[in-house]
């Protein structure tokens, strides 16, 4: 029939697999291929900011996917059962790559926002941590901080002298708190704290730096922090550079 183009099963597939919702705007169902393109960027943003745990991780994964399939399954229907379509305004190969491009723009965005602002992935480079993260370890950051860092928390910071790097340390003691380490028995206003994960592997800086073991007694500043590595003889941290501004805590 006159006016009529035919509608590719394989092209529908296609174009939902590379920007989800297009194979349907592709068979003429813009309304369709849009809502199908924005519940994906939804599903993403709730599942970026609200679950972090890897529960739900895998939920995410498996929501996505079936989503992308129900997507794809969709796309091929819809152009067998239409086969030809009467072309609209936005059945232009140029609208579909806009369409693409601006896909594409709105997911760097969203990964960057995750990133930058909700959960960082990290890979331990030292034993610094140990026996709590090993050098190699993998780890999330989640990056939204709602209140101040607390005695006890681990948490990844900008190195006080080189921005460019990001350490991650537990705090120990926070503002107006008096510290002092007597032969490597950590005191908190005078009183002893219970120190489990303190660990102390022979060797590393207790050699360069001998004394390690004694420090203070000294009162943690406002808006600063007092920070440890778990293993202490291969740390540096607020025993070789001072007090952390908490202003350049990360997550």
């Amino acid at each position: 029939m006159d006016g009529l183009k035919k509608r590719k099963p394989i092209f529908a597939f296609l174009l939902s697999f590379v920007t989800p919702g297009l194979g349907q705007i592709y068979n003429g169902q813009f309304k369709k291929g849009i809502s199908y393109l924005v519940g994906v960027f939804l599903i993403n943003m709730v599942f970026s900011f609200l679950l972090l745990k890897f529960y739900g991780a895998i939920l995410y994964l498996i929501i996505e996917i079936g989503l992308l399939l129900f997507i794809l399954i969709d796309a091929v229907r819809g152009a067998n059962k239409l086969k030809a379509i009467t072309l609209k305004p936005f059945n232009k190969w140029y609208i579909y790559l806009i369409i693409f491009l601006l896909s594409a723009v709105i997911s760097q965005v969203l990964l960057w926002t995750i990133k930058n602002n909700v959960a960082k992935a990290y890979r331990m480079p030292s034993s610094s941590m140990a026996p709590t993260l090993l050098a190699g370890d993998h780890l999330i950051a989640d990056m939204r901080i709602y209140k101040k860092p607390q005695r006890g928390d681990m948490i990844v910071f900008e190195f006080p002298k080189d921005p460019s790097k990001e350490f991650i340390k537990r705090v120990i003691a926070i503002e107006g708190e008096k510290v002092e380490i007597i032969d490597n028995k950590i005191y908190i206003n005078d009183k002893l704290l219970d120190d489990p994960l303190g660990y102390f592997e022979e060797g590393g800086f207790a050699k360069k730096y001998p004394g390690l073991e004694a420090f203070g007694p000294v009162v943690v500043p406002k808006d600063s922090l007092f920070v440890l590595g778990d293993n202490r003889n291969y740390s540096m941290d607020s025993r070789h550079w001072g007090f952390l501004d908490i202003k350049k805590v990360k997550g």
